[in-house]
């Protein structure tokens, strides 16, 4: 990597993470570029000196958009939608913006933020490793995976990293809203009738990770997993929550079975479509024994770490929540 700050692109600027992002690249000096679309609603970006360039990733004019661009920062994705929806946004999306960096020829990084759901879950007894071989689980998570090997498949061109967050919260992030809402109302539905696992990681973090993973010569054509490294259970998440909300929380334990059945009766009767409702992929998820992952690269490689433990993090964003008018 060049020394010092360069300008920067962003997709997914205007979104729970990128936008994260944005600030963390601000503070630390870049000039940064923000892709967006015709209907992105900008009120994160609002007030924030960034250069906004109007274009799809899909059939969009990409070219202009990289020109003149030191590092790419690969935020945009769609999380819920068809397969078709899926593919288009996540596989041929990145791949239509790696072409355009190609043709840019002067990009010194690509990084990418992918998700666990490219690998898949883990188990009870072991955690994800960067070096397992994938088996995601659902239609999201293989469209990450293809994009992930697109994004690895042009390291010949340009340095590229590759993100795999876990389940990511903090300011802004309307999919973890309705646990907080639950809490609110001191009532709390969990997943599974045994012990869950799960690691979680602020979106703050998932940000200065990112920006750590454009300068450190150590993560060129690597694949990192993002997550606090404390693996917590869904009851002790509940009760965190509770307990940022200033509420004593009943813990309510739903079988698997009716967590995957409320998902299918959500997407059958055209719910499940807007942040933070269930559908059929986030219910398998969620009964899925574990979801725990092995950071230990991203901790030494990037020299990665996390500011946010639980019930600083958990904290931090009851209190977003509040001060913007969510709970």
């Amino acid at each position: 990597m060049a020394e010092g700050p360069g300008t920067a692109l962003v997709t997914g600027s205007t979104g729970f993470l990128g936008s994260h992002l944005v600030d963390v690249l601000l503070e630390a000096g870049y000039r940064v570029r923000c892709l967006v679309r015709a209907t992105s609603r900008l009120r994160w970006l609002e007030g924030k000196p960034v250069e906004l360039h109007e274009a799809d990733l899909v059939g969009g004019d990409l070219t202009s958009a990289v020109v003149g661009v030191d590092l790419v920062f690969h935020f945009a994705a769609l999380t819920r939608g068809s397969k078709q929806d899926l593919w288009a946004a996540n596989h041929e999306g990145t791949r239509a913006l790696l072409t355009a960096c190609v043709n840019q020829g002067e990009l010194s990084r690509f990084v990418f933020c992918s998700s666990q759901a490219a690998a898949g879950p883990s188990t009870a007894e072991r955690p994800r490793e960067e070096s397992d071989d994938p088996a995601p689980t659902s239609e999201y998570g293989r469209s990450k995976l293809a994009a992930e090997e697109e994004v690895l498949g042009h390291g010949d061109r340009f340095e590229v990293v590759v993100l795999r967050p876990a389940a990511a919260y903090g300011p802004r992030d309307a999919d973890t809203l309705p646990y907080f809402q639950m809490a609110a109302r001191g009532v709390m539905l969990v997943p599974g009738v045994r012990k869950r696992r799960l690691q979680l990681v602020h979106g703050h973090d998932v940000a200065e990770a990112a920006r750590l993973a454009a300068e450190r010569d150590e993560a060129t054509g690597r694949t990192y997993f993002l997550a606090h490294p404390d693996v917590v259970t869904w009851g002790a998440l509940a009760w965190n929550i509770g307990r940022a909300m200033g509420r004593r929380v009943l813990v309510v334990r739903l079988p698997s079975a009716v967590v995957r059945g409320a998902g299918a009766a959500a997407e059958l009767f055209g719910g499940g479509r807007q942040p933070g409702q269930l559908d059929r992929r986030r219910a398998r998820d969620l009964s899925e024994p574990a979801w725990t992952c092995r950071v230990d690269r991203a901790l030494s490689e990037l020299g990665w770490s996390p500011k946010y433990d639980l019930e600083r993090g958990l904290q931090d964003t009851a209190n977003w929540y509040r001060e913007n008018g969510w709970v």
